[in-house]
């Protein structure tokens, strides 16, 4: 499903000729067989078509050069340890507090990945997540107080948090007068077997704080440690 929303282009429909022709040549490549045409074509119009925010906006209105597609980012990581981690993202982030600690080994290293899609929509900058998680078969497995829970269950509240940093450096180093709550619209996880192109259901969205963005940072860029080191040193100095 990743590759149709890859390819095709937002302001046509999906039963135009070139995006059929995509489609079409998608679908030959993953050896899907001709009959299921219509349905991919129903749901690309209906995931385009779909009010992200309840009101104007709409993935159809963004033309290409508005679009990045599997935008790659590079985190050089200090250090990054569960306990620090998780006690960032707890505090500022109710979907982390509600999914629990998570579990590793600090470590070390370059933190690279990518971002299926990046946006700009009036003057914001927004990440976008495409996910084809069965969820069931009820539609209200799909209703957005229902998505909080999945994305908790698989931690997609970290690789949003990590991908709107990643988002975040790279806007701050582009845009000359960048403010992040001006420029940075949000972020967008489409969960497209649930979405029905009326309102928000299959839809999550929410905007990460700056305080959070801000903290992850120095997390990973080794503040926060030399910021503690600092501080147990003036507890030695002080007894």
């Amino acid at each position: 499903m990743h590759s149709l929303f890859e390819e095709v282009d937002f302001q046509q429909s999906a039963h135009s000729e070139p995006n059929t022709k995509i489609i079409l040549e998608l679908m030959e490549s993953e050896q899907i067989e001709s009959e299921w045409l219509p349905v991919l074509q129903q749901l690309v119009d209906t995931v385009l078509s779909t009010p992200l925010d309840g009101k104007a906006l709409r993935l159809q209105q963004i033309m290409a050069a508005q679009r990045l597609t599997e935008l790659e980012f590079l985190l050089p990581i200090e250090v990054l340890d569960a306990p620090t981690l998780n006690r960032i993202t707890q505090r500022h982030d109710p979907l982390s507090a509600h999914a629990g600690d998570l579990g590793f080994h600090a470590v070390q290293g370059m933190l690279k990945g990518f971002i299926d899609l990046v946006f700009q929509y009036q003057g914001r900058y927004y990440v976008l997540d495409w996910k084809s998680n069965h969820l069931g078969d009820d539609p209200a497995a799909y209703h957005p107080q229902r998505l909080g829970s999945a994305m908790a269950e698989h931690r997609y509240d970290l690789q949003y948090q990590i991908y709107a940093l990643a988002l975040h450096r790279f806007l701050r180093s582009r845009l000359a007068h960048y403010n992040y709550e001006q420029h940075f619209g949000g972020v967008f996880y489409l969960f497209l077997r649930g979405m029905d192109g009326r309102g928000d259901q299959g839809v999550f969205h929410t905007k990460p704080s700056l305080a959070l963005l801000d903290e992850l940072d120095g997390l990973i860029a080794g503040r926060e440690l030399a910021q503690r080191a600092s501080k147990a040193g003036q507890m030695e100095l002080d007894l």
